[in-house]
């Protein structure tokens, strides 16, 4: 393959507007821009004369994109799939001709759809699926890992904090979204979403369980399971979820478990529309030392990630501060380049994916079991699972909030189960375990939170291919 990679970049929304054709174009030394696909004419017009891409390499579909590869009018090695919505079949059409691709998570919003793109890539026997997480190619991440062991930790958190697109990416000056689309097309689109999403969270899901599943578990905290997974590890163990406040979506949402050796790990996802600047931030406190790591933002494409800690010396309380070496978008895409180019496997493929995306499942039946319904269980009457807002364990359980006994990963005794405060977790008894009881602390109380946040949770129809 020559140094120059030839690739197409699907979808011209803002990831691809913020970080995909930004990157490649400072990356002229590795990659050569070839084509870029959208379903929206006017966005597919807009973004491509915004970064010099001539008529004849636009293309409408990914089905035009690849009658346009097998034609040779196009030169193809990669594909950075940056559409939203339903992905799977676009997908497959691609890696079907053996092109190498780097996608914006989530790949799919169900374990069979994602299996079915899984299963294509083991009979290729080799990687073909890459997902564009930036913080796991962050060098401060692998700074961490580095200087401490597995076996020194205590703790290990990840808190990120999301506010609205436009803090992260207004200064890229991203092209609006555009809704020329056929009404029937449109249509389609959405009813392919529904279904997609309806059937990966589950037939006892209701809508509310649907919105934090897309909102929050698919869009934040699937990140940090990648990122810890990354550093050291999957999880392995559940030990308590939490939503709050009830009534906005996505909220905040909070995971506790453990390692596989055993170390406690604790996940907090934030939604802040307000807020004033992105956050992704990692604390291990280990044996010896306390740790820190920030990681920008994947769209601030020149700033740097730091790991900072604090130890003994001598007697001596020292602080040491280390920056990574580029920016988490650089990262991703010199590791995209060493996938297609070299054949190096990536860091986070589809079988990491598909197992985080099962955990993510699980956190959602979590939350859900606290208001009495099994997501695996469709309900007995129609419509009871949408209208079902009776929280059949006492008003405090719309805090969503529960501590397991039983590890619903390997559906094992939880041996050393954390205590959790009164005013945090609702407490589930052993015997309460098994009847799917749950006892609620009289402190917990749901949060009170203004209308516009869970307004802002919405997002506009995003392009797709």
């Amino acid at each position: 393959m020559p140094s120059k990679i030839n690739v197409a970049v699907v979808g011209l929304g803002t990831s691809a507007q913020a970080v995909h054709l930004p990157m490649l174009q400072r990356r002229h030394d590795r990659f050569q821009l070839t084509a870029v696909v959208d379903i929206s004419p006017r966005r597919l017009r807009e973004a491509a004369e915004k970064w010099g891409i001539d008529e004849e390499r636009r293309y409408g579909s990914v089905k035009d994109l690849m009658a346009a590869a097998r034609s040779k009018d196009v030169e193809l090695d990669a594909v950075v799939f940056s559409a939203d919505g339903v992905k799977g079949e676009d997908i497959l059409q691609i890696i079907k001709r053996g092109i190498p691709v780097l996608v914006e998570p989530p790949v799919a919003y169900g374990t069979e759809e994602l299996q079915a793109i899984a299963e294509f890539e083991q009979m290729a026997g080799r990687p073909l699926v890459m997902l564009a997480y930036g913080a796991v190619y962050d060098s401060s991440v692998k700074l961490l890992v580095e200087e401490n062991q597995a076996r020194d930790l205590r703790t290990l958190e990840f808190e990120t904090l999301m506010p609205a697109s436009s803090v992260m990416h207004g200064k890229h000056h991203v092209t609006s979204a555009a809704y020329d689309l056929p009404s029937e097309q449109r249509i389609e689109r959405r009813e392919n979403l529904k279904d997609a999403v309806e059937k990966g969270a589950g037939p006892g899901a209701n809508q509310r369980d649907r919105d934090i599943y897309v909102k929050g578990l698919l869009t934040g905290v699937l990140a940090q399971l990648a990122l810890m997974r990354a550093t050291y590890g999957p999880l392995t163990e559940l030990h308590g979820v939490r939503h709050w406040p009830e009534q906005v979506i996505p909220g905040s949402i909070e995971v506790l478990g453990a390692l596989e050796k055993g170390v406690h790990v604790r996940l907090v996802w934030h939604y802040l529309p307000f807020a004033p600047e992105f956050h992704d931030a990692i604390r291990v406190v280990t044996n010896r030392r306390q740790g820190r790591v920030e990681i920008p933002a994947v769209a601030d494409l020149d700033t740097r990630g730091s790991f900072t800690f604090t130890q003994k010396s001598d007697g001596a309380i020292v602080k040491s501060e280390r920056l990574s070496e580029h920016s988490p978008a650089y990262g991703l895409h010199e590791a995209f380049y060493a996938f297609v180019a070299k054949g190096k496997a990536p860091a986070y493929g589809l079988s990491e994916a598909l197992e985080d995306l099962e955990i993510s499942r699980t956190i959602l039946a979590e939350l859900a079991l606290v208001d009495g319904r099994d997501i695996n269980e469709a309900p007995e009457a129609e419509g009871e699972a949408d209208d079902n807002e009776g929280r059949g364990h006492g008003a405090e359980a719309r805090e969503g909030s529960t501590v397991v006994a039983e590890n619903p990963l390997t559906e094992t005794p939880i041996a050393t189960a954390p205590e959790p405060a009164e005013d945090e977790f609702a407490a589930v008894s052993s015997k309460g375990a098994e009847q799917g009881e749950v006892e609620i602390s009289e402190q917990s109380a749901p949060v009170q939170a203004e209308s516009s946040e869970a307004e802002g949770a919405g997002g506009n129809e995003p392009s797709g291919a």
